[in-house]
């Protein structure tokens, strides 16, 4: 375990909090980093593929609100509830979302979204 997860995880915290993402991004997940999005991992596996991923939401999305709720840090695992608002393209999006990630040597090596969305 690395000490410095639970001050890793408020950071990437506050860049997406911030409107960052790609710079957290960039910092603190591994090259090999497989992301899930409600179970799928479709074009998500490796820091290439995940970056293109976060690059168009940064691209196309504006942040109004990204609201902590809730943490949770056990050794290499630590998780979030956060409450976010925000427009994609034309669409003002509403919901909760829990993430959930593996640390490997102070990096994100695996992260899940799970996540309803409130209002669309």
């Amino acid at each position: 375990m690395s000490p410095n997860n639970k001050s890793n995880l408020e950071a990437i915290i506050k860049g997406i909090q911030d409107n960052k993402i790609l710079e957290v991004f960039d910092k603190y997940y591994h090259d090999q980093v497989v992301m899930y999005e409600n179970g799928d991992s479709t074009n998500r596996v490796g820091k290439y593929a995940n970056r293109k991923a976060e690059e168009s939401f940064a691209n196309n999305s504006t942040i109004h609100e990204a609201k902590l709720l809730k943490t949770i840090v056990d050794g290499d695992n630590t998780a979030y509830e956060m409450y976010m608002d925000f427009t994609y393209g034309e669409h003002r999006i509403k919901k909760s979302q829990w993430a959930f990630q593996q640390w490997s040597n102070g990096l994100i090596i695996k992260e899940e979204f799970v996540f309803k969305i409130i209002k669309y």
